[in-house]
C-alpha cells in the first residue's frame, strides 16, 4: 500500500505536493510514491521541471500501473476489498478548494493525492522532518557561494523576492494571481527598518533586470541577485532566501519556502491579499506569525 502524489508546477508548488504526501505516508506507515506524469503531458510542463531529485529524498516515481489503479479505479480484488471494508468513496483525492481540507486526516492508503495542498496544516507535527527532507545541495556556482557569504556575514539580511515572469506576461495568470506592488515592498522594509535600524538587501526575481531597472532601493545597501543557469538551478535562489534574516516575500510559493526555511528568527512579511481573484481573496498560506500587509 502506498501514497501516490502528483507533482506539478514549480519548485514551490512541488515541495507542498511533496510535504502533504510525506505527511500522510508517515502518519499511515506507508511507501510514498511520485507521479511526475505532469512534465511530460502535452502543453502542461514545458517550461517546467521535476526538481525534488536535488533534495536528499530517495522517494521513488510510481508507475504507470499503479497511478491507473488508483485514478481509474481499475483495482485488484484485494484493493476492492478495502474499499468495500473501509467504506472508501474513491482512492482518488482531489483538492476541492485552497484551503486546509478537514478530511485529509482521514485518509488511508492506497490513496492518490491530487492538487497543490499550498498549507502548513498539511504537514503540521513532522516539520523537522521536512526540514530535513529539503536540505538544500551545495551551490554548484561560485558566485551563489560568494552571495552565501555575504548573507551570512550581514547583521540585519533581507530577502526579497518580486515575482514577475508568467503573473506579468500571461493575461490569464495575472488575474488570477496579480503581482505585488512597489508600495507593498516600500511599506514592508519601512516596517522592517523601524525596529532593526540599517538593512541589507538581497532582491531575488525571475526578472532581474526589471529590478535594476525599476526597483528604488533608496539609500539600503543592495544585492540584485542574478545567478547565471538561474533556470537549471533555481533552488540556488531559494537557499539564498533561507540563509537571509528577514523576508518580505511575494505571492509565491516559492518565497513561501524560502521564508519558511529560514532558522534565523527574523521578521517575515506576507501580502494580505494572496490571489488578485476575488474568488480567492479569503485563501492565504502565510503563518498566523507573519506579518501581512
Amino acid at each position: 500500500m502506498s501514497v501516490i502524489v502528483k507533482i506539478m508546477g514549480g519548485l514551490g508548488n512541488q515541495m507542498f505536493q511533496y510535504a502533504a504526501g510525506r505527511s500522510l505516508s508517515t502518519r499511515l506507515n506507508c511507501e510514498l510514491k511520485l507521479d511526475n506524469s505532469w512534465f511530460y503531458e502535452s502543453g502542461c510542463g514545458a517550461s517546467r521541471f521535476p526538481l525534488l531529485h536535488n533534495f536528499p529524498i530517495s522517494t521513488l516515481e510510481a508507475s504507470q500501473e499503479e497511478i491507473s489503479e488508483l485514478i481509474y479505479q481499475k483495482q485488484n480484488i484485494l484493493l476492492k476489498l478495502l474499499r468495500k471494508k473501509k467504506k472508501y468513496t474513491s482512492f482518488y483525492k482531489e483538492e476541492p478548494s485552497f484551503d486546509f481540507w478537514q478530511d485529509f486526516n482521514s485518509f488511508l492508503s492506497p490513496v492518490y493525492l491530487y492538487g497543490y495542498w499550498q498549507n502548513e496544516k498539511y504537514f503540521s507535527g513532522i516539520e523537522s522532518v521536512i526540514r530535513k527532507d529539503f536540505q538544500f545541495p551545495s551551490f554548484t556556482n561560485i558566485e551563489a557561494d560568494n552571495i552565501s557569504d555575504k548573507i551570512n556575514n550581514s547583521l540585519n539580511s533581507v530577502s526579497i523576492h518580486i515575482r514577475r515572469g508568467d503573473y506579468v506576461n500571461n493575461p490569464h495568470t495575472n488575474q488570477y494571481h496579480g503581482t505585488c506592488s512597489i508600495e507593498y515592498y516600500k511599506e514592508a522594509l519601512k516596517l522592517i527598518s523601524n525596529e532593526y535600524g540599517s538593512l541589507e538587501l538581497f532582491i531575488f526575481s525571475d526578472d532581474p533586470q526589471w529590478i535594476k531597472l525599476n526597483f528604488d532601493t533608496k539609500d539600503y545597501s543592495s544585492n540584485i541577485i542574478d545567478i547565471p543557469a538561474h533556470n537549471d538551478f533555481p533552488y540556488h535562489d531559494m537557499s539564498l532566501m533561507s540563509l537571509c534574516k528577514h523576508h518580505i516575500i511575494a505571492n509565491s510559493s516559492f518565497s513561501w519556502w524560502g521564508a519558511w526555511l529560514s532558522n534565523k528568527n527574523g521578521v517575515i512579511i506576507s501580502p494580505k491579499q494572496w490571489f488578485s481573484d476575488e474568488k480567492m481573496r479569503y485563501f492565504n498560506p502565510a503563518l498566523s506569525s507573519w506579518i501581512k500587509i
